[in-house]
């Protein structure tokens, strides 16, 4: 590994239509997000988005609850390694496992540093995130909600 970031260090990418599929990619208000925070609306639930829960952390969460410290991160499934669902690219492999492992380090320091300040960090993959899963993801974080309003 260089010390070089990994951002730097990217390969071109392997087509022209790779490219594009690449430049097309959200970082937020992707459409499971969106999904989301229409379902949490529905359900009487307001919230702050695409916002820093604490103001001197270099950390972004989808959905923030500031009365009740839970922040909310709907993880991509292929951006942040999902056991389930995530395949290395064979074109440049060793590059994304580089650059999924630092992804995922990423999220674990940042969860760690939130809830070390007090908020409670849900984690939700994208594929959770379906019009039959949907309800039972909302119901999960209701009941965070609750039970953080409650403190």
């Amino acid at each position: 590994m260089s010390g070089r970031s990994i951002r730097s260090r990217a390969p071109s990418a392997s087509s022209p239509t790779v490219r594009r599929v690449m430049i097309a990619n959200r970082s937020s208000n992707t459409a499971p997000e969106r999904l989301l925070k229409s379902a949490l609306f529905k359900a009487g639930m307001r919230f702050s988005q695409n916002v820093r829960p604490v103001s001197d952390l270099k950390c972004k969460a989808d959905i923030v609850l500031r009365r009740q410290h839970l922040c909310i991160f709907v993880d991509g499934c292929f951006w942040h390694g999902c056991p389930k669902h995530f395949g290395c690219p064979k074109t440049n492999s060793s590059w994304w496992n580089e650059k999924i492992e630092a992804t995922k380090g990423r999220d674990r320091t940042q969860s760690a540093l939130l809830r070390a300040a007090g908020w409670e960090v849900l984690r939700i993959w994208e594929h959770e995130i379906t019009t039959t899963k949907l309800s039972s993801v909302v119901s999960r974080i209701q009941r965070r909600w609750h039970l953080r309003k409650l403190r």
